[in-house]
């Protein structure tokens, strides 16, 4: 079955690229709030066409020319007329496209040519210029910036959809939902699902996972080297694979760069930790067909520890709240035309951190007394070269290799009680290689515009080497040694259907557009995947808008969960376990992971609905309404502990009075099972068998909704005010196994919470910008302790002063300063109990410690 579905879609890919076409239509003109800094015309250009999914249209004669900054809500023409004020450049408007060109190229009809807009595609669709369904979050570099952010990683953890908890920095070592980093990297988690549940790109390309939780650290690009990040907030997987549960984010790169951009800041909290210095250069060159961006990023920043914060002071002084760290990073983005329809891209990213974090068993004693002195560092690097060719019939294929990789290496020094107990050194290497030949093009012409399709294939192979040992007494013990290797062959195809536009006149619908997408995958180990994907795009009325997607999506189960050893070991059932083994006896207890894993499998539906009221031509107000239904999760079906096994509620996890054939299978693939008080079950027999591996057991149902709003005023007198606000409310509970009872997860400590919103006012002038944004973190309920209590909630207020010269010449020209204060009321997490002496009073997995932050960045072009 699957030899054949793969001989469809390459018998699709010959056919596709046959299909006489004609001339395509374009979006329906629509306001589209436009947020953007003067800057290069050409890139200027592709963000309209972008936003507003009319087709744009350019030749050579923008190269060099500059446009204007764009503030407030415009038509694309009307967009496209500001922009070109001033360039000697003529545009013609059309109902499908405008064309560009210089007053001395002929005014032919251009429409048939492929040009540089013609590559603009939106995470969340493959199609170029077409219009996804399922809905899209769009923050430019200036966005972050003037939200205080000064690192992809704290612009993550400030979306209402993402939860910060898991592979995050500042996350408690322990009893805090499991902390998953160990290298103070920063990774998406959409919906509270997990890292590996979200899909991260770089460019449109996937980059080699972080440590073991097949998350991706988004911190290796700096700010600086990126053009926009888009986030579609539902389920993707029949567009890009494995891992696209929650979601896709896509960190786009500044595809060139001209001059030369340095940048230095400072900054620390007023409590004390997290002294930041940071430098970061931009530079680069256009040329008539091509051009070239590198950037260089150095950030170093201190730790914060308990004994800096109010709120920790019973916990030892020395205690890691949150890493410091040193990181190197550069970006290298460029792109040459080889010939009229040839175009080479090339993009590369390499990164180099290393932190520190102090762990500490009491209260009393540091961790060099009794603790753990933990060390980290972090090489990773991605190269993916590209090959454009245009073709008959306005196709477009394209070659997209990529080879990258991440290298952890960790040092953890143990002490108790004044003594060195031992040293564990851990290694972890991701390797990630692909290929994808992809196309793209018009069909056939329908009512509502031209029919695109796009299609595709390639191979992915992915590795993860995991070496750990521990040296006590000068003699080394391997804890951990294996590899896990695992090939990917993958298909995928995308139309988009135009069924009715602005001049098909079929009142009182103005627009209709249907969507469909499907991907197919085989992964070595683990199995066939196809999933799919439909959408509908409807607009009632020019102020109304309409969006419905559904689709499956799917995670493969990590290398860590299928390649870690399973580990046996032999118990007494009557004093280790509550209840006791039905029959006095050894017990074979099994954990660690499991080859046999399947896919976590879920559906995905997400209804939007969009609002643009020509009454007020400035205001945009999105609402939408996600649903997921996600099975086969991969958990260890006992939760809490072993001791509890015998509990009726996990009898399918245990096998009692199991024969000598069946102990023997059990241990047949385990490398060790450790004695601790059960006698030796190799040579003896068992009176049960717990097989509490990572195994599919798990369902969830996540739902919600997220609202967001755009208001922009634009005064003659060059002030533009803008107000933005956005909020999401989550559901989610989780059923362990068939026998067990269903819980809430969000809303939960330790968990994301209920509500999430972020608010913020801007005001822009040329020479001056202020911008105040309010956060507000939900609180939670605690139930680990009897009675159960709430937990507060959590509201910061940030505000950021830009000033930019407006000079023409001298030393002032180019150089603007940005002046930061963060939590300036020093807002404290709202107080927990503790279930430990060394536990922390506050939930770290959603609430910042940082408080009150001050920092002053100073840049200047050249």
């Amino acid at each position: 079955m699957g030899s054949r579905f793969r001989c469809v879609l390459l018998a699709a890919v010959a056919v596709g690229s046959l299909v006489p076409v004609s001339p395509a239509l374009a979006a329906e003109e629509r306001r589209i709030e436009y947020h953007m800094e003067a800057g290069d015309l050409g890139e200027a250009l592709k963000t309209v066409s972008r936003l507003s999914g009319k087709e744009i249209i350019f030749s050579e004669a923008v190269l060099g020319k500059t446009a204007p900054r764009l503030q407030g809500s415009f038509s694309a023409d009307e967009a496209v007329r500001l922009l070109l004020e001033g360039s000697g450049l003529v545009a013609q408007y059309r109902k499908d496209v405008i064309i560009i060109r210089g007053r001395s190229e002929p005014s032919g009809d251009l429409s048939d040519r492929s040009a540089v807009q013609n590559e603009i595609v939106v995470t969340g669709s493959r199609i170029r210029g077409t219009e996804p369904a399922s809905p899209v979050v769009v923050s430019t570099k200036a966005d972050i910036e003037m939200r205080g952010n000064t690192d992809l990683g704290s612009f993550a953890r400030s979306l209402v959809q993402n939860y910060s908890g898991g592979q995050n920095p500042g996350i408690a070592a322990s009893g805090q939902g499991g902390s998953e980093n160990v290298t103070s990297s920063s990774a998406l988690n959409l919906r509270g699902l997990g890292a590996d549940a979200t899909l991260t790109l770089f460019n449109g390309h996937r980059v080699a996972y972080d440590a073991i939780s097949q998350g991706v650290d988004i911190t290796a690009v700096p700010l600086a080297a990126i053009d926009r990040v888009e986030v579609v907030t539902d389920g993707s997987s029949a567009l890009y694979g494995s891992d696209a549960v929650g979601g896709v984010a896509n960190v786009i790169l500044l595809r060139d760069y001209d001059g030369a951009l340095i940048t230095s800041r400072v900054g620390g909290a007023t409590d004390g930790g997290d002294v930041e210095k940071q430098f970061n250069i931009v530079t680069g060159a256009r040329w008539a067909s091509g051009g070239l961006m590198t950037t260089f990023d150095y950030r170093h920043s201190t730790p914060i520890t308990a004994g800096q914060r109010s709120y920790t002071q019973t916990n030892h002084p020395s205690e890691t709240l949150l890493n410091g760290h040193e990181q190197y990073s550069a970006v290298v983005a460029g792109h040459q035309r080889l010939s009229d329809r040839v175009e080479f891209e090339l993009d590369g990213q390499f990164s180099d951190r290393s932190n520190a974090i102090c762990i500490n068993f009491t209260t009393t004693d540091g961790c060099r007394v009794s603790g753990s002195d933990a060390r980290a560092s972090t090489r990773s690097w991605t190269i993916a070269p590209s090959l454009k060719v245009s073709v008959a019939n306005s196709w477009q294929l394209r070659l997209v290799g990529m080879i990258g990789e991440s290298n952890v290496q960790t040092v953890a020094d143990t002490y108790y009680e004044d003594v060195f107990l031992d040293q564990a050194r851990g290694r972890y290497n991701n390797q990630v290689r692909s290929l994808e030949m992809a196309g793209e093009g018009p069909l056939f012409r329908l009512p509502g515009g031209t029919a695109r399709l796009a299609l595709g294939g390639g191979l992915r192979n992915t590795k993860l080497i995991v070496n750990s040992i521990d040296l006590t007494g000068g003699t080394s013990t391997t804890i951990a040694d294996f590899s896990v290797e695992r090939e990917t062959r993958f298909a995928f195809a995308e139309v988009s259907l135009p069924i009715i536009g602005e001049s098909s006149g079929v009142p009182p619908i103005e627009r209709l557009i249907l969507t469909g997408a499907v991907r197919y995958e085989d992964i070595q180990g683990v199995g066939e995947v196809a999933t799919p994907k439909l959408g509908v795009i409807l607009a009632p009325a020019r102020d109304l808008t309409v969006k419905f997607s559904w689709g499956k999506s799917f995670k493969a189960p990590t290398l860590y969960q299928s390649g870690q050893p399973r580990v046996g070991y032999s118990q007494n059932g009557t004093t280790d376990f509550f209840p006791g083994s039905p029959t006095p006896g050894s017990v074979l207890y099994l954990a660690g992971g499991n080859p046999n894993l399947r896919p976590e499998r879920a559906t995905n539906w997400t209804a939007t609905v969009s609002v643009t009221p020509s009454v007020v031509p400035q205001l945009r107000i999105d609402a939408s309404y996600f649903h997921i239904k996600y099975r086969d999760r991969v958990v260890t079906p006992i939760p809490s502990s072993y001791s509890v096994a015998f509990d009726p509620r996990y009898s399918n996890y245990v096998l009692t009075n199991p024969t000598r054939q069946q102990v023997l299978d059990a241990i047949s693939g385990v490398p060790i099972v450790y004695d601790v008080g059960g006698g030796d079950i190799e040579n003896g027999n068992a009176v049960a068998i717990i097989t509490n591996y990572l195994q599919n057991a798990a369902r969830q149902t996540i739902d919600g909704v997220d609202i967001a709003a755009n208001y922009t005023i634009s005064l003659d007198t060059g002030n533009t005010f803008r107000v933005t606000s956005s909020a999401s409310y989550l559901r989610s509970e989780q059923q362990l196994t068939s026998q067990q009872p269903v819980v809430d997860l969000a809303g939960t400590i330790f968990r994301p919470p209920h509500w999430r919103s972020i608010s913020s006012i801007e005001w822009d002038r040329p020479e001056f910008s202020l911008s105040s944004t309010f956060t507000y973190i939900g609180g939670s309920t605690d139930g680990r302790i009897q009675p159960t209590t709430k937990v507060g909630s959590y509201k910061s207020v940030d505000v950021v002063a830009k000033v930019t010269s407006l000079e023409n010449s001298g030393p002032l020209k180019g150089f603007s300063a940005t002046l930061s204060l963060l939590n300036i009321f020093n807002e404290k997490p709202p107080y927990i109990r503790t279930t430990s002496a060394i536990g922390y009073h506050y939930d770290s997995t959603n609430f910042p410690t940082v408080g009150r932050f001050i920092s002053l960045a100073i840049s200047k072009t050249f």
